[in-house]
């Protein structure tokens, strides 16, 4: 990796640091500050069960960021001495690395200004102590509940066996989680829709992760904050995130776990309207989907979200048969909502109301650079081939129109009627030319990168390398910014030439 950075999430607030060098031990000099006056307001500082979450990531030349280890940190450790505490926290590495130490993080955490009375030491481990207590009776309790329920599960039909009912799941801190705490509404006021979100989600690179020896997808679920941090992830974190923005939207919103037509196992969201009516979300693509033909998903064993889990208590599991109605208890089995709830009383709720960050790229003045670069590769290909390369800046312009309405209805999902694009072309092109359009949309900015995935294209590459009669090329870029600077990056080629009959 060429840098490194950590990330910091305490009482709903996001910090990141600045990207150091990454090498055997980075130095990390950053100072982070958490307001902890409404803890105040609402009790003591020791009561207050918000944990510090630590990440690192590491980003390597092309861009692409690594979530390589995170920790959990209890920052109530400092209360009970008067200049802070130093405390080192280690790191576990993520995915193929679970479990295993990637460093040691040293962080000093301090209250400013002092505490007029600092809690004692003994006080803070009776504190510490209890709360550990609770939650290890908590998730005792909630163990035995759900063996008691599956063992009934399975006792209803012989084929519940073989479906792919997931109630735990290990996060990146190879902790074991009911995958409802997974899950939290999420409202942003930098996302306007429910289009707007899976338009969102969608662009953010699907980097679909292997256990060791190839033997199949990773069984760790990355939480929504080391999700957004690495600003990569599986399918799985596609649709935690994807679910928790439709919840935020007061949606009827689930998780689904089923398979795809050839039989493999995969993850999508669904959304209920009143009459039980589904649409299936896929959170890699933003493509929506109503019951029918032409869906890529098959079955349905189980769905969820932060405060229900369902499984599919139907004779069958495929979709065209099955009835939505999750309330009634013949259809579906349903884990219950107050031991549900009974495992989300031990989450902090200010951690679990994440923040989205705003794009900080600037999308004029960056695509118009990307053009430039563009400009000078397509002349370096068209000169291997002892080719001139000449540009038409005003039938760059005209494909403008043409971008936004695909990003229209990428993001809104309706189609566009774009006749003044056509009449425009009609217009501009001379009398006995032909044109000729490529548009492709890419979810990163790597100008080499995409004029690779271009040239890929027989379509595209025949259009850059064209030869003909007073030829002309044109290319226009356009970036459509999304939170957490993820980006919409469209690219058109296009050529005028006169035709020879």
């Amino acid at each position: 990796g060429i840098n490194a950075e950590y990330g910091a999430l305490c009482l709903g607030r996001r910090m990141s640091s600045k990207p150091v060098p990454a090498m055997v031990d980075p130095c990390f000099d950053e100072t982070f500050y958490f307001c902890v006056d409404q803890i105040i307001k609402q009790g003591s500082l020791l009561g207050c069960q918000s944990r510090l979450l630590l990440t690192v990531v590491r980003t390597n030349h092309a861009g692409h960021k690594t979530l390589l280890g995170s920790c959990e940190a209890d920052w109530r450790q400092c209360l009970d001495k008067a200049e802070g505490a130093q405390l080192n926290f280690e790191l576990t590495g993520t995915r193929s690395d679970c479990g295993v130490s990637v460093g040691i993080l040293c962080v000093r955490i301090k209250i400013l200004p002092g505490l007029t009375k600092r809690v004692s030491s003994d006080i803070l481990k009776s504190q510490l102590t209890s709360e550990h207590d609770r939650k290890i009776e908590r998730e005792r309790l909630f163990l035995m509940y759900t063996k008691q329920w599956w063992n009934e599960y399975l006792a209803l039909r012989d084929s519940h066996a073989d479906r792919l009912v997931k109630i735990f799941t290990e996060d990146e801190f190879s902790s074991t989680q009911l995958v409802c705490l997974l899950l939290s509404p999420l409202q942003s006021p930098l996302i306007e829709t429910a289009r707007h979100a899976a338009r969102f989600v969608s662009q953010i690179p699907c980097v679909q992760s292997h256990a060791p020896g190839g033997s199949g997808g990773s069984e760790q679920w990355t939480s929504l904050h080391g999700f957004l941090v690495a600003n990569s992830g599986d399918v799985e974190s596609h649709c935690l995130l994807l679910c928790s923005l439709l919840l935020g939207f007061s949606l009827n919103s689930y998780v689904c776990i089923g398979s795809r037509p050839k039989g493999n196992s995969h993850v999508w969201v669904m959304t209920l309207s009143d009459t039980a009516v589904p649409t299936f979300w896929d959170a890699v693509t933003g493509q929506r989907y109503t019951k029918g033909a032409g869906m890529p998903f098959k079955t349905i064993d189980c769905v969820f979200n932060d405060k229900s889990f369902y499984a599919n208590n139907q004779p069958s599991n495929s979709i065209s048969k099955i009835k939505f109605n999750l309330s009634d208890p013949v259809l579906w089995k349903a884990v219950s909502e107050e031991a549900i709830l009974s495992m989300r009383s031990g989450k902090d709720p200010l951690n679990l109301q994440l923040t989205l960050t705003p794009n900080t790229v600037d999308p004029y003045h960056t695509a118009s650079n990307l053009e430039h670069q563009l400009k000078r590769l397509v002349r370096d290909e068209r000169e291997g081939q002892d080719l001139s390369t000449h540009w038409n800046e005003n039938l760059s312009h005209l494909l403008l129109p043409a971008i936004s309405a695909y990003e229209t209805e990428r993001a809104a999902g309706v189609t566009v009627d774009n006749e003044e694009f056509q009449n425009a072309i009609r217009h501009a092109v001379p009398t006995g030319f032909t044109f000729k359009g490529y548009p492709a949309q890419f979810n990163h900015m790597n100008i080499r990168q995409i004029f690779r995935e271009c040239m890929r294209s027989e379509v595209c590459s025949d259009l850059i390398t064209s030869h003909g009669d007073q030829l002309e090329l044109a290319v226009k870029v356009r970036i459509y910014p999304y939170p957490e600077n993820v980006v919409a990056c469209w690219v058109m080629f296009a050529c005028q030439y006169r035709c020879i009959v």
